[in-house]
């Protein structure tokens, strides 16, 4: 059964009547460009075909919600914060209550999602565009996609507390079928970018979460790096400003680590848009080399890897056939990307996954998907 059909099933099960509106979204897995989106920068995530469907129904009152993975919820209306999985779709409602589309005094809703969690293809964001786009269709209100990752990227932010950017709601409402989605998360603009690849994402069994300090720790010292910088140079808006060129005269202004994370700001969102020309040109080659860049460079500037990440990564670059690995996913546990030509991933997943040194929880092959689905 799809997730669509299991959340449909779900809600019936649970509530005893049919949902009014269904909804799906997937995950997603970001070829490159991490820690760069809420600096302004550009990123190039693929939506995956792992998708969480999401379905609604009108209650007499009160806030419900069921899961496949998660244990059930009730709570008042409008909803509060529980401090679990929960919080994310009830952020969207209460969204949706502020904008005073959502006029109603409860709501059910029930989740089914074949999207990995904690392995840093967003299952998060999968459950809220997911969620924002079964309460449009609830609410007969035709909201565009984008507009649809809007809301859902201020309900991770104001209301489940993550100081994230907004590629993963984009990535998860926009992408279009097969293809990654070059986002410039300054202006919001998009194109799509050809993927003549092959993905492997190795889980490596450490939990992820963006609710960790150190996440916040990074945005506070972009602030700061940012704020410092701008007193000397006022004309720089955003960290993703600075040319590569500029690097050098500007980096003495920054004491550790704040100089050490602006270089891989600057460089990253370069990388990224070099990145997706060479996908464009069919340059598989040096796309490979980007990604092995982006990984050296969140390990020693960003230092947002973890050794057992780093062993993943040392492992896969070995294997005949891998042009690249990395990180994805914010870092500090979760999972590694592996790209390989086009009819190489089975192969290198099976190597991976083989790997008794490693052994590891989930090697798998991702297939490219697409955005947001009623």
């Amino acid at each position: 059964m799809t997730p669509v059909e299991r959340a449909t099933r779900l809600f019936r099960e649970r509530f005893g009547t049919e949902p009014a509106a269904v909804a799906s979204a997937p995950g997603r897995v970001n070829l490159l460009g991490e820690h760069v989106d809420y600096h302004g920068g550009h990123v190039l995530p693929v939506a995956t075909a792992w998708r969480t469907a999401v379905a609604v129904g009108l209650a007499p009152g009160g806030f419900e919600a069921a899961s496949e993975h998660g244990t059930p919820v009730r709570g008042a209306w409008p909803p509060a914060r529980q401090g679990d999985w929960s919080d994310y779709a009830a952020g969207v409602a209460v969204e949706f209550l502020a904008a005073g589309t959502l006029r109603a005094a409860g709501l059910r809703l029930a989740v089914a999602s074949d999207v990995p969690l904690g392995a840093g293809v967003s299952s998060s964001a999968a459950l809220e565009v997911a969620t924002a786009g079964a309460l449009a269709a609830l609410c007969g209100w035709r909201g565009s996609p984008r507009e649809l990752a809007v809301i859902a990227h201020r309900a991770e932010t104001d209301f489940v507390g993550v100081p994230c950017g907004v590629m993963d709601q984009m990535a998860s409402a926009l992408t279009p079928a097969g293809s990654a989605l070059l986002l410039d998360c300054r202006t919001l603009e998009t194109s799509a970018v050809p993927v003549p690849l092959d993905l492997v994402l190795a889980e490596s069994g450490e939990s992820h979460t963006l609710r960790s300090g150190s996440y916040a720790e990074r945005r506070r010292e972009g602030d700061e790096a940012l704020a410092r910088i701008r007193a000397a140079v006022p004309a720089v808006a955003m960290l993703v400003d600075i040319p590569p060129a500029a690097l050098a005269q500007l980096l003495p202004l920054l004491p550790p680590p704040l100089d050490r994370r602006v270089r891989h700001v600057v460089n990253e969102n370069q990388r990224t848009v070099l990145a997706a020309a060479a996908l464009e040109a069919g340059d598989v080659a040096t796309f490979g080399r980007l990604v092995d860049a982006s990984h050296d460079s969140l390990r020693d500037l960003y230092e947002c890897s973890t050794p057992r990440l780093d062993a993943i990564v040392t492992a896969a670059r070995r294997l005949p056939g891998t042009l690249g690995a990395r990180l994805v996913g914010a870092g500090w546990g979760g999972a590694v990307l592996v790209v390989a030509p086009m009819g190489r991933g089975e192969e290198l997943a099976a190597a991976l996954a083989a790997d008794r040194a490693l052994a590891l929880p989930a090697v798998r092959v991702v297939h490219p998907g697409a955005g947001l689905a009623g």
